[in-house]
């Protein structure tokens, strides 16, 4: 019964977090209930799937059969290397939001968006990835890969298309010389990179939470990673 509920909860998240962004939904949505009324409800029907799937998860893992098992290198060395990307990638997209985003901004490839355009949702996919490596059972694998995989990628897709779609031509530029996928423009030589860019007191900021999250891994999560 638990695990039937992380997998409903999980994929009515991913579902509802999707469907409610896509056109033509999202602006019939929003012309019949208005901007302000929508993002109530979208955030009550994000909240309300998200919690529950998050607190049984948390609560019971490792439900259902296991699906893989890493060596504990691989597992422990993958994991590693995600979340501290996954960290930087959302404190350093607080402190240089993308355009494609909600939150207004200069449409201009700098600093951590010349990695990405969507650091945030990159950012928590990073996050998913990283504890997908570390966890392969049944409940771990929908939890992790639809919440946090799924909704990070899918998003930022969404969001692309419909800024796209929106005509904008201050955006055209921006979308020609970054990319989704992080570092994918750098290595196509569309973007380079400049550290000289980047809020550097974010930078360690977000490596000094990464440390603190792998110290006390064991005493925050109940799984202690060295």
């Amino acid at each position: 019964m638990l695990l039937i509920l992380i997998i409903a909860f999980s994929l009515a998240f991913a579902f509802s977090h999707i469907a409610l962004c896509a056109e033509p939904l999202r602006s019939e949505l929003v012309e019949k209930m208005g901007p302000l009324k929508f993002r109530v409800v979208y955030s009550f029907i994000a909240i309300g799937t998200f919690a529950p799937a998050a607190v049984i998860a948390f609560t019971n893992r490792h439900l259902g059969p296991v699906l893989f098992v890493l060596p504990r290198w691989a597992e422990l060395g993958i994991a590693l290397i995600l979340m501290f990307g996954a960290v930087l990638l959302i404190v350093l997209s607080l402190a240089t939001p993308s355009p494609i985003s909600l939150i207004p901004a200069k449409p201009e490839a700098r600093g951590v968006l010349r990695i990405t355009r969507h650091p945030m949702n990159m950012g928590w996919a990073c996050f998913g990835l990283a504890h997908l490596a570390a966890n392969g059972a049944l409940s771990d694998v929908v939890f992790f890969g639809a919440c946090f995989v799924f909704v990070g990628l899918v998003g930022a897709w969404h969001m692309d298309r419909r800024r796209r779609r929106e005509g904008d031509d201050r955006l055209a530029d921006f979308f020609r010389e970054t990319s989704v996928i992080p570092f994918a423009a750098i290595l196509l030589r569309r973007q380079r990179l400049v550290l000289s860019e980047f809020a550097w007191p974010m930078v360690i900021l977000g490596t000094a939470t990464w440390a603190c999250l792998i110290f006390f891994h064991g005493r925050l999560f109940g799984a202690p990673l060295l």
